[in-house]
């Protein structure tokens, strides 16, 4: 259905503007997002979009297949999409972003859980504290760009579904299994399963800004895991006999947990099944 909306009251107006606490996200599993890119980024994926908020100069800019399903019952097993056509003071209240919206959705959360990620594969990064969402939703973007299994994430980390960490994540989360509200005992105790049934024993590796071995030498031949904690306090007890990682850097600490997760990103890429030879 393709409707105008005449003001705040409307309930898709509500509904957007409860989605943007993470209580509300969790109890309806369902996520609302911000931005023409995104929204064609959420539909590229496949994702289950449910309502569309736009401000009526832009309705022939959304996605075809949106506006497709839009008062359709059913297209091809996807439910029809409700599209409100609204004044730029509406969508603005919608927003979380500080106005100049020019599209608000909302879809299905991806229902992603530890038993989903290869942890004897590949690599995986945990967030052990991150709290910035822009940083969180960065570094899943980074993970997706060079070839990471997941993003997971521990309680006390900032939601990666939310509306900062969806515009920083640019789409990944809708791409990359991203799980949250992982403990670092759960985290472990799924590894010491996966290992008695016979499958790999990932390396555990923990980023630290001040000593471990460099990002750059880095080689394994099963899956790894690396722990990014909160940028003052670090992660968790849980990791103090884990085998550091750092990033060598030439006068002091100047990269921050997001910048740091993309290169180590970057070289997991490339050290993980062994570097070529003189690379």
């Amino acid at each position: 259905m393709i409707r105008d909306i005449a003001g705040r009251q409307n309930h898709s107006v509500k509904l957007a503007r409860k989605l943007q606490k993470r209580k509300h996200r969790r109890e309806r599993g369902l996520l609302v997002g911000e931005g023409m890119d995104l929204l064609r980024a959420a539909c590229e994926a496949r994702a289950d979009v449910r309502d569309v908020l736009v401000r009526r100069d832009l309705v022939r800019e959304l996605p075809k297949e949106i506006v497709a399903r839009a008062g359709a019952d059913q297209i091809a097993g996807a439910p029809a999409v409700d599209i409100g056509v609204c004044d730029a003071e509406t969508l603005d209240y919608a927003s979380s972003l500080g106005g100049a919206a020019d599209v608000v959705f909302m879809c299905a959360e991806p229902g992603w859980s530890l038993g989903d990620v290869p942890l004897d594969d590949g690599f995986t990064l945990f967030l052990d504290g991150v709290g910035d969402p822009g940083n969180v939703g960065t570094i899943v973007r980074s993970a997706l760009a060079f070839g990471g299994k997941a993003v997971v994430c521990a309680p006390g980390t900032a939601d990666p579904y939310g509306p900062k960490a969806l515009r920083a994540g640019m789409g990944a989360q809708f791409l990359l299994p991203v799980v949250t509200e992982v403990a670092a005992a759960d985290l472990l105790a799924r590894i010491t399963s996966l290992v008695g049934r016979g499958q790999g024993q990932p390396e555990i590796w923990v980023a630290d800004p001040y000593e471990g071995d460099d990002v750059r030498g880095v080689e394994a031949t099963t899956g790894a895991i690396v722990v990014l904690g909160a940028e003052r306090s670090g992660p968790g007890s849980e990791w103090d006999g884990a085998r550091r990682l750092t990033i060598p850097q030439e006068r002091f600490d100047s990269l921050n947990v997001a910048m740091a997760g993309t290169i180590l990103a970057y070289e997991l890429s490339r050290g993980l099944h062994g570097r070529p030879s003189g690379k």
